[in-house]
């Protein structure tokens, strides 16, 4: 994997170019074939309480100022703009408005994160980048109880004193903005039909409760077995209690509180009466190198998430 750049050289790098006022630089966060899903981008909302990002999920840093961007009359809109960032159009999303902190004046704002996944790309414009960290599975905690915009809450230790920093819920944030996403993704899930009946459970994890509910109306459409897990640690736990043949396909999201996708997968793959069950990986933060490393792993497959038509397919193809 190759080595996350420091984060004094990334903030070097965007003071250098404040200063030169040069044409718009690059500011590389993490290679696209990053291969590490615990390594997270820190960074500040308008409220100076901690937010953080997976950077398998983030393309590059971009100085915001420099963007020729044509914003929109929509104030009720998440979506400000829409800027040519590498000859591709692309949205640009201010952080702040979709959690609901105070929306700050432009010049308040630093950096856009370039992300794309779920089919779209967008820039999230947000007011200080911070750090590059690493936050365990394990010590995640999941928070959508008590807010509605964010996957789980993590302590971290930042200039040796302990924060606390939320994940939010990208899943989310991405049907908020793109709302014709899960439009789409209910009305395909009214068009599925099932070309293949087995009387077997599909065990499902992933933390968004979005996604839950929306693969929930799937499952039920196609007339399985299922059973609904919010973490990695969950479905991992509940492995015994299942006879293993009634067990037809497991799908797990990577990035989860308490277990991992990853661990997920190396617990199943490593317990061999488990050999004959194909496991699926949903997930918006894979690349080429994620991807060919899940396959080693004993993954059956890769899916993006929102997309319920491929998922209905995968889910014929490989339930057994």
């Amino acid at each position: 994997m190759k080595n996350l750049p420091n984060i004094n050289d990334i903030v070097s790098l965007i003071d250098d170019h404040i200063e030169d006022d040069d044409e718009l630089d690059l500011v590389k966060l993490v290679s696209t074939n990053a291969n590490d899903t615990n390594q997270y981008l820190l960074f500040l909302g308008s409220d100076n309480q901690y937010y953080a990002k997976n950077v398998s999920k983030i393309e590059e840093l971009l100085v915001y100022k420099d963007l020729d961007i044509v914003y929109n009359n929509d104030k009720d809109s998440y979506i400000s703009g829409t800027a040519n960032i590498r000859d591709k159009m692309t949205s640009i999303v201010n952080f702040d408005k979709w959690v609901g902190n105070e929306v700050l004046d432009d010049e308040e704002y630093e950096l856009v994160i370039i992300a794309s996944y779920g089919g779209r790309r967008f820039a999230l414009v947000v007011k200080e980048v911070e750090y590059i960290i690493s936050i365990e599975s394990s010590n995640m905690s999941v928070n959508s109880e008590n807010n509605s915009k964010s996957s789980f809450i993590s302590r971290v230790s930042i200039n040796g004193e302990d924060k606390l920093c939320t994940i939010f819920d990208g899943d989310m944030l991405l049907l908020d903005v793109f709302d014709k996403i899960g439009t789409q993704s209910n009305t395909d899930i009214c068009s599925i039909n099932s070309v293949k009946k087995v009387n077997k459970k599909i065990l499902f994890a992933d933390d968004s409760k979005f996604i839950r509910r929306m693969v929930e109306k799937l499952f039920k459409k196609l007339e399985y077995r299922y059973v609904i897990y919010d973490d990695g640690k969950d479905l991992i736990e509940s492995l015994p209690m299942h006879d293993v043949d009634d067990i037809g396909l497991i799908i797990t999201d990577l990035e989860m509180p308490g277990a991992s996708g990853r661990e997920v997968i190396e617990f199943i793959r490593k317990n061999n009466i488990y050999d004959d069950i194909n496991i699926l990986v949903h997930t918006n933060m894979s690349n080429d190198v994620m991807q060919e490393e899940l396959l080693k792993k004993g993954v059956s497959k890769i899916l993006g998430k929102v997309d319920m038509l491929t998922l209905s397919k995968a889910i014929d193809n490989f339930i057994q």
